[in-house]
């Protein structure tokens, strides 16, 4: 069987997408994604929230900065990639971050949300 690394989520921007580097295959979008849960408890029910540090290249991180903005539902497509790495005192960081291949922009986008270009 060959190997799957997909990741799907939908949820909503914590904040406007942050723009990184140009050039001439476009630049880097960084997404903040939250998705929420409902965890049954003994009483009461609780909503949880996750958070997913999101990236999108070139053009689709181009129409991310210039579309979307913080509480924006969207829909994102990639794959889950892992980064290691030691700073300069020698403490082991990771990170685990989606790498976008396709965002939907979701739900209607409010006047507040509006982005002028």
């Amino acid at each position: 069987m060959a190997d799957l690394n997909k990741v799907q989520l939908i949820g909503r921007l914590g904040a406007d997408p942050e723009r990184r580097g140009a050039g001439e295959t476009g630049g880097v979008a960084k997404l903040r994604v939250a998705t929420s849960y409902r965890k049954a408890g003994e009483e009461v029910s609780q909503e949880l929230t996750d958070w997913h540090d999101v990236v999108a290249f070139g053009a689709l991180g181009d129409n991310c900065c210039k579309y979307l903005s913080k509480g924006r539902l969207i829909y994102v497509e990639g794959r889950l990639a892992s980064s290691s790495w030691k700073t300069p005192a020698g403490e082991a960081r990771m990170r685990r971050e989606v790498i976008a291949h396709r965002v939907d922009f979701l739900g209607a986008q409010t006047s507040a949300a509006r982005k002028v270009a």
